[in-house]
């Protein structure tokens, strides 16, 4: 006996967009295909993929494409991201703000949280937030794991949505700023809300170690120290990709 199909969460259909310079990692592969079979029993998708070109570019022609299959939304997923299949779920429960995104760390420098609130000067705060299960709104969201309402994309703001420039800061020097650091800047000007949901806990793959007889005891003792890590400590409540 034939089973009924089951009646999307959406009217419209999400636009899945995946941009990556070069290959992606097994394991990486592997959690988004599961999360896409869970997503696709839930809502309407249709999977839009780029290899190469510019980030800027890449991302304007997928947005590009989404609107012209009269996507609702657009869930940008970057291909070195481990994610929970929690994640549309959750994000779809702010689906009538403009941008929301998971929490992330960046893969180098100090692994900071990609996420920043702003000074009246203009100036950027790094954020830290808790990981306690709330939405924060922020000057500047995560990109990678970030859902954008395209109503509100295509009605407040111009094309091109995404765009790397180089601005004065408040420092009076030159300052690179990078395509999405500009989109969450428009739609922050336009009235619009941008947020980051600290249930969505998203994995940052890529870094890699090389063994040598003289460093393998101690890259052992790191390699337990981050398995201890991966796991949620007394007080932090989210989800994430195990």
């Amino acid at each position: 006996m034939k089973k009924p199909a089951l009646k999307k969460l959406n009217k419209r259909p999400i636009a899945l967009a995946t941009h990556v310079f070069n290959n992606v990692d097994f394991d990486v592969y592997f959690n988004h295909l599961y999360c896409m079979r869970e997503w696709s029993q839930k809502y309407e998708l249709i999977l839009l993929g780029l290899k190469g070109l510019q980030a800027a570019t890449a991302r304007e022609n997928l947005t590009n494409l989404a609107l012209e299959h009269d996507c609702s939304h657009i869930l940008f997923v970057d291909g070195d991201h481990k994610m929970p299949a929690e994640l549309l779920d959750i994000l779809w429960q702010s689906k009538d703000c403009a941008m929301v995104s998971g929490l992330v760390n960046k893969k180098g420098e100090e692994f900071q949280q990609v996420g920043w609130g702003s000074m009246k000067d203009g100036r950027y705060v790094q954020l830290d937030l808790p990981i306690n299960g709330q939405v924060f709104e922020v000057q500047v969201c995560a990109f990678g794991c970030t859902l954008i309402n395209l109503d509100i994309l295509k009605k407040k703001l111009k094309p091109p949505y995404f765009r790397d420039t180089c601005e004065k800061g408040p420092d009076s020097e030159l300052h690179n700023v990078r395509s999405d650091v500009n989109l969450c800047n428009m739609f922050r000007k336009a009235g619009e809300l941008v947020k980051i949901d600290t249930r969505v806990i998203i994995g940052h793959d890529g870094i890699s170690i090389t063994i040598y007889p003289q460093n393998a005891k101690l890259i052992k003792k790191c390699l337990e120290m981050i398995e201890d890590g991966k796991e949620l400590k007394q007080s932090q409540t989210g989800f994430y990709y195990k």
